[in-house]
């Protein structure tokens, strides 16, 4: 084997590992300023907290969408699976009244980024398709959770899921200055309002199979 040859493959993979690790703590920086509150972050403030040079930071990422756009990637597989958990037992209005804990769960954990997300919405077509996205999930998660009947009384529906967003959660929390606990019973009591006057006699989850045969 040529020595040589063997050195320049050593100091190609070392640069690589360290372009990987920069990256990483450059996204990492982001990250942590948004969870912090500051919600839109200058490129200054983003590498001062990954403690690299302004220029290291545009050498890595082209412009600060391509970085928002990094810092999402890597929040997926965190938000994804508390964003499509949802209560299993009892009728559906039962359900329906539990997913609201749930939700407010996932809302906290990703109200930062998503406030940050629409400041930046207007000047991103990534960002734009990611609040549609987000959207569209979170109203085809209700729908699940309600009969066909309800679905299909558009105006209701489209009530419940307006007040089951992240949208209503964030005015709750932040123009009403509501608590955790209170901004739940709030919503769990428009809910209610909203399916008070719908039968109660609906079968529970899994005794809908027991009900055809």
């Amino acid at each position: 084997m040529n020595p040589v040859k063997l050195s320049e493959e050593g100091a190609a993979d070392g640069r690589r590992n360290r372009s990987i690790a920069t990256r990483k703590k450059i996204v990492a920086a982001l990250t942590e300023l948004v969870r912090e509150g500051i919600l839109a972050p200058t490129a200054e403030q983003v590498s001062a907290r990954a403690k690299v040079g302004l220029r290291t930071v545009f050498r890595h990422f082209d412009d600060m969408e391509t970085l928002y756009r990094e810092m999402n990637s890597q929040l997926e597989p965190i938000l994804q699976p508390a964003q499509r958990e949802a209560p299993k037992s009892g009728t559906w209005q039962e359900r329906l009244h539990q997913s609201v804990a749930v939700r407010a769960d996932f809302f906290e954990k990703v109200m930062p980024f998503y406030i940050s997300t629409l400041m930046h919405r207007h000047e991103s077509p990534y960002l734009h398709t990611q609040v549609v996205q987000g959207a569209k999930t979170a109203r085809e998660l209700i729908g699940r959770l309600v009969p066909q009947k309800l679905s299909k009384d558009r105006p209701r529906f489209e009530a419940i899921v307006l007040v089951l967003s992240i949208d209503a959660w964030l005015r709750l929390r932040r123009e009403q200055g509501l608590s955790v606990a209170a901004a739940i019973k709030t919503m769990q009591t428009a809910v209610h309002a909203l399916i008070a006057d719908i039968d109660e006699s609906q079968p529970k989850a899994g005794d809908e199979s027991n009900a055809r045969r």
